[in-house]
C-alpha cells in the first residue's frame, strides 16, 4: 500500500521538491523495495502527479523536470519511478484530488481508471466536469469473502458541502453502493483518497492545532446513517495527509489507515501519540488507539492472518520496519519496531 507518490513542484505554495535527488524524492527506491515482496496486489491511495509548475531557474534539485499534465509529467512522476512495482503485481487505484478534472483528470481517465473512456467523462470539456469528477464505487474481491471497495471521492474537499451541490447525490449513491457491497462480504476495506477519520497537525501542537476528520464526507454520509459508515465496513484506507497513520475507535467506527508517505514532500509537524482529549475525528467515537509517523518516507503491507484478521506492517525507504499492526474486524493496534525486513 502506497500513496501520494509524485514530486511536488507547486508555485502557489513555493514548494520545490528536489525531484532529481533520490533521497529527497525516493519513490523509485520505495517501489523497487516494495516489489521484492512479490505482492499479490498493490493498493495506491491516490495523488500520482504533483509536477504542476516549472522548476525555477537555479534550482538544481528539480532542474529539467517535465511539468504540467501531459504524458511526460505522468511518466516522470509515476510510471518511470514506479516501474518495478507496476511490473510486480496488478494495481488497485484510488483517484486523488490531484487527479480531478481541473488538474490531472485527463491522464487519470486514460491511464489509470479501469473503465472504458467515455465522451463527457474524460475531462476534455470543463462543461462536463461534474460527470468527469465522479464515478460509481466498485468492489474487488480478495478471496475468502474479503474485498476492497474503491470509491471516487476525489472532488470532496474538506469543507461541508452546500445543499444542492451535485456531489451530495453522487456521494449518497456511493454510500448505498458501499453498504450493498459490505453486506455481501465478511471483511471490507473501503478505499478512497480523503481520510474520513484522519488527523492532521497544523503548525503548533495544541488542542486547536489539529484538523480531525473530513467534514465534507462525514456530513454527506451522515445523511444516510448517523453512524456515518455502513455496517460491515471494517477498515478505511486513504492518503492525502503526507504521513503514515492509524486510528482505532474500539470498534465503534472502522479503523483508519493513512499511507500518504511514499514520495511527495512530507508533513513534518510531529503528532503526539496521546492526542488532546478534544481532538476526535469521529463524532461520539473517541479515539482508543492512535499512531502516526511524520517526516519518513515508506510503504505499508497488509497480510491476511485469519478470515477477518490482518497484519499491517510499515517500512521505511531503507527497509527498516517501523510498525507492526494487527487488524481484527474494526479494531486495530500498532506497536513500534525498528530493524531490517
Amino acid at each position: 500500500m502506497i500513496g501520494d507518490t509524485g514530486c511536488r513542484l507547486k508555485a502557489k505554495d513555493n514548494a520545490w521538491q528536489a525531484c532529481n535527488d533520490p533521497v529527497a524524492y525516493p519513490f523509485a527506491r520505495i517501489a523497487a523495495r516494495a516489489a521484492t515482496w512479490k505482492p499479490d496486489v498493490v493498493i495506491h491511495v491516490g495523488d500520482y502527479l504533483y509536477r504542476e509548475n516549472p522548476c525555477p531557474e537555479g534550482r538544481t534539485g528539480c532542474s529539467g523536470s517535465p511539468w504540467g499534465y501531459g504524458w511526460d509529467a505522468w511518466n516522470a512522476d509515476f510510471f518511470a519511478p514506479g516501474r518495478s512495482l507496476l511490473a510486480a503485481a496488478p494495481l488497485i487505484v484510488a483517484r486523488g484530488n490531484h487527479e480531478n478534472c481541473v488538474r490531472a483528470g485527463q491522464g487519470w481517465w486514460r491511464l489509470l481508471d479501469p473503465r472504458p473512456l467515455q465522451h463527457g467523462r474524460d475531462c476534455n470539456d470543463a462543461a462536463n466536469d461534474v460527470r468527469g469528477d465522479f464515478s460509481p464505487a466498485y468492489a474487488i474481491p480478495l478471496g475468502r469473502a474479503a474485498q476492497v471497495v474503491v470509491m471516487d471521492l476525489s472532488h470532496a474537499g474538506t469543507s461541508i458541502i452546500a445543499p444542492g451541490d451535485p456531489r451530495i447525490k453522487e456521494y449518497h449513491s456511493t454510500w448505498r453502493a458501499l453498504a450493498g457491497f459490505a453486506r455481501r462480504a465478511k471483511f471490507t476495506f473501503a478505499l478512497d483518497h480523503y481520510p474520513v477519520f484522519g488527523v492532521a497537525a497544523k503548525e503548533g501542537a495544541s488542542a486547536t492545532g489539529f484538523d480531525a476528520g473530513n467534514p465534507a464526507l462525514q456530513t454527506v454520509f451522515a445523511d444516510m446513517d448517523p453512524a456515518i459508515l455502513p455496517r460491515g465496513v471494517d477498515a478505511l484506507l486513504a492518503g492525502h495527509i503526507h504521513l503514515w497513520e492509524q486510528v482505532d475507535f474500539g470498534g465503534w467506527q472502522p479503523s483508519q489507515f493513512v499511507a500518504g508517505f511514499s514520495g511527495t514532500q512530507e508533513d513534518i509537524v510531529p503528532i503526539p501519540k496521546a492526542l488532546p482529549a478534544k481532538v476526535s475525528p469521529a463524532p461520539s467515537a473517541p479515539i482508543r488507539r492512535f499512531d502516526a509517523i511524520t517526516d519518513v518516507f515508506g510503504y505499508m503491507t497488509l497480510e491476511r492472518s485469519g478470515r477477518t484478521r490482518w497484519t499491517a506492517d510499515v517500512y521505511a525507504v531503507d527497509g527498516s520496519q517501523l510498525r507492526h499492526c494487527t487488524l481484527a474486524k474494526r479494531r486495530s493496534y500498532c506497536r513500534p519496531l525498528t530493524g531490517p525486513r
